[in-house]
């Protein structure tokens, strides 16, 4: 039976192909321009769109609005500039004829010119949204997680081609940033920080299979790799500061996207017109249909489905002195991997068990910003937001009887109170400070079947606090320099751990085209949750918990850059970085080279001490062309080193130190007809491969539920093969009067290279060792959006 975006699929087509006019479409663009520290509106300001024929202009209103009518619908350069103010430039946004274009664009006003200085730093779209990031972060707009080969739609998949983070697989979204584990990245949303927000989430980690973010909902949001600014705390490896855009406060629109990946419809307009819109997205995953149907795409005995739900609401007051905005995600997903068929074919242990492994995410919130003066606003926000994990494994008899042999379920709730006063000073400084206070709820368990008895190592309900104040002062002493000074601060109620955290940013302009940066931050975080309350045998049939003293793990980061445009459309940038990380939990047992900062998921099962470190050093190189004359790319290179130090004192290499990361992200237009577009893509990601600690026994009864002993005293010393992965990207895009869609097939691995799966252990009955599985194949994805 066929699934159902086989009828639907071409039903949609052929309407996208009807077209009542043979004039070429247009479209408006509008928007507001408001400067960045006062989120005044800025009267006056011109905007261009300097790739349409003529060049038309315009400039904002009272309120700083603006409208530009009839511009021909394609991909366009659009120009921003303000007196006083540093240029900002939206080099690639595609205009299409079904919806209209809409911005919201604030500018940074420069520091008085003592001389001819002309500052380039913000011209192109790619720079930091924030401002107070000087290194280690970029921009990404929902254009781009769309165009780059095999991304998704997802930011996570797509941020896996940017400098300094690494690829190592293809099911799961793990950011691994400069050596460092996954368990440091940030996520934040809407100004508010979140717990783990993809589909499939691993316990104890921040990836998964896929995130809830839908394409639809996204707007310009920033991604950070190290050195990051005062108001980010709890993470010391790198931020995800995701933001939704606002609905359509004049009209309503509605798009459909069917897909290998999920069937969405998103659809926003205006409450109130002018003054208020909503925006609405849900999916559906094409598998979940799939499964329906009794068709398996991803293993002959895996199913698996998963849906979101995200909104966005958002109010300006008549005087416009307050923007209100309620906003929600939410995501439900559940696979499971059943026996074998037939108790005869059962050979290894993993032919007769089952995997059950359901999440559930939801976040939902409120945002209001107050403009007191001319000079200063205070924007406060309220989040209650929880998440579920299950992870159960079961045997089945020879009767298919179950018998479950891992049980695992953690429940994870927040109640997030946040504010920061932000009050330009002068044209050469201002200030930003604020605070986040956190109330952590849990309820973890966790048991193993050992033999024939369980062993508990999780079984804790409660709740907690964290608090994290914050300040940061930008000065512009000189049209040349800028100078960010912050200092974050933590307190963890659980165990009274704390930190103070000083921040340090200074650029450089140097010339029109070339800038030199410096950051430093020392950064902490709070470990796992479920790590604090590890259950550990003492004896005599007792248990202890002796990891709940445990401190934050922190880290030092030093960040030295220089920025070179080469002409108007290309750059290349360098960045040096040292990170010194402290206070890691390390085994303590001296015998033991076990390191929390090599975990990838879970939580640690044994007892711990704040006595270990690591370092990652390394360079991270990127040269990037704009989208320029129909083509864009991003090619980077990272050399690095990443090492820990357990309990023993030596130097041992960590999981992630593949020492060697490269990847090429581009692609091309064409135009095709009056109204069509032909685009190609390519991305290539390389990795030297990921370390693993040796197996100390590897001939194993292959019907044993136990783990692979490993061997301790010879740390990640081996090495699996080295990873590299083509993707090719194919899409066409078309303008018609009434409506615009395209059609898309993005293939991932397209030469169906076999990468080996370090996190894939394998029994095999005829070799009497454990091997290594694959990664993915060939996996070629097809998609389609219309716009109406």
């Amino acid at each position: 039976m066929k699934p159902l975006s086989a009828y639907l699929l071409p039903g949609f087509l052929a309407m996208a192909f009807l077209s009542v006019s043979a004039q070429n479409p247009t479209q408006s663009i509008k928007g507001t321009i408001v400067d960045k520290d006062t989120r005044q509106p800025l009267i006056g300001a011109t905007v261009i769109v300097a790739t349409a024929e003529g060049q038309p202009g315009t400039v904002t209103d009272y309120d700083g609005r603006f409208e530009l009518p009839a511009v021909p619908v394609g991909r366009h350069r659009i120009e921003f500039q303000y007196l006083g103010y540093e240029p900002y430039v939206i080099g690639d946004a595609i205009l299409n004829s079904a919806r209209e274009l809409v911005l919201d664009v604030q500018l940074v006003e420069r520091a008085v010119v003592t001389e001819e200085v002309v500052i380039t730093a913000r011209a192109h779209g790619n720079e930091p949204l924030n401002e107070l990031a000087m290194v280690s972060t970029r921009s990404f707009s929902v254009e781009e997680t769309q165009r780059y080969a095999a991304s998704a739609n997802d930011p996570s998949r797509m941020a896996v081609g940017f400098p300094g983070v690494q690829a190592n697989r293809d099911a799961r979204s793990d950011i691994v940033i400069r050596g460092n584990s996954g368990i440091g990245l940030l996520w934040r949303l809407e100004g508010i920080d979140i717990p783990n927000p993809n589909h499939f989430a691993r316990k104890g980690s921040s990836g998964g299979g896929i995130t809830i973010f839908s394409v639809s909902m996204l707007s310009n949001s920033d991604f950070s790799t190290g050195a990051f600014p005062a108001e980010y705390g709890n993470a010391f490896s790198g931020v995800f500061d995701i933001k939704f855009r606002n609905g359509n406060t004049e009209h309503r629109e509605y798009t459909f996207r069917a897909g290998m990946l999920g069937l969405d419809f998103s659809t926003e307009g205006p409450i109130r017109r002018g003054k208020s819109a909503y925006l609405v997205n849900y999916r559906y995953s094409t598998l979940g249909i799939l499964d329906a149907m009794d068709i398996r795409l991803v293993d002959e005995r895996e199913s698996n489905r998963f849906q979101d739900l995200s909104f966005k609401l958002h109010f300006n007051s008549e005087n416009g002195k307050h923007i209100t905005s309620v906003w929600g995600i939410g995501g439900l997903s559940d696979e499971f991997f059943e026996a074998v068929k037939g108790v005869d074919n059962w050979e290894t242990y993993t032919d007769y068990q089952t995997r059950d492994f359901d999440t559930d995410m939801g976040a939902v919130g409120v945002n209001h910003s107050y403009l007191i003066d001319g000079k200063s606003y205070l924007r406060t926000s309220l989040a209650v937001m929880g998440q579920k994990v299950l992870f159960r494994n079961d045997t089945l008899t020879r009767e298919l009887e179950p018998a479950i042999v891992n049980d695992e379920l953690y429940k994870n709730s927040r109640l997030v109170l946040a504010s920061y006063y932000n009050r330009k000073l002068s044209s050469r400084a201002a200030f930003k400070g604020g605070f986040i206070a956190s109330r952590l709820s849990y309820d973890l368990f966790f048991r193993y079947l050992l033999g024939t008895a369980y062993r508990t190592y999780l079984d804790e309900q409660g709740g907690t606090f964290l608090l994290q104040p914050y300040a940061n002062l930008r000065l512009m002493p000189h049209a040349r320099w800028t100078a960010n000074l912050g200092l974050h601060a933590m307190y963890f109620t659980l165990n009274g751990s704390a930190s103070l955290e000083p921040r340090l940013g200074v650029r450089f302009q140097a010339t029109e085209a070339a800038s030199f940066s410096f950051a430093y931050g020392l950064h902490s975080r709070i470990l796992p949750i479920g790590a604090y309350f590890t259950l550990v045998e003492a004896g005599a049939g007792e248990v202890s918990q002796p990891n709940e003293e445990l401190g934050l793990i922190k880290a030092h980061h030093f960040v030295l850059g220089y920025d070179q445009l080469l002409g108007k459309s290309q750059r290349l940038r360098l960045e040096a970085y040292y990170q010194r990380l402290f206070n890691v939990p390390v085994s303590v047992d001296p015998q033991s080279t076990f390191s929390l900062i090599n975990q990838i998921e879970g939580y640690a099962t044994r007892e711990l001490v704040n006595e270990g470190t690591g370092t990652n050093i390394g360079l991270d190189i990127t040269y990037e062309q704009f989208f320029t004359n129909g083509a864009f790319f991003i090619a980077a290179a990272s050399v690095f080193n990443s090492t820990y130090e357990p309990l023993n004192g030596e130097t041992y290499d960590t999981r992630y130190n593949s020492q060697l990361l490269g990847s090429f992200m581009g692609g091309k237009e064409w135009p095709a007809g009056d109204r069509g577009t032909l685009q190609t893509g390519l991305r290539l990601l390389y990795s030297g491969g990921q370390r693993i600690t040796p197996i100390l026994s590897p001939a194993r009864d292959p019907f044993s539920p136990a783990d692979p002993l490993l061997d301790e005293s010879r740390p990640f010393s081996l090495q699996v093969g080295d990873y590299f992965r083509p993707d090719l990207r194919v899409a066409y895009r078309r303008d018609n009067p009434a409506n615009a869609w395209y059609i898309a097939l993005d293939v991932q691995n397209v030469i169906s290279r076999n990468n080996d799966d370090a996190l894939d252990y394998n029994y095999d009955p005829d070799l009497g060792k454990w091997v290594f599985g694959f990664q993915s194949g060939i996996v070629p994805v097809l998609s389609f959006q219309i716009d109406l």
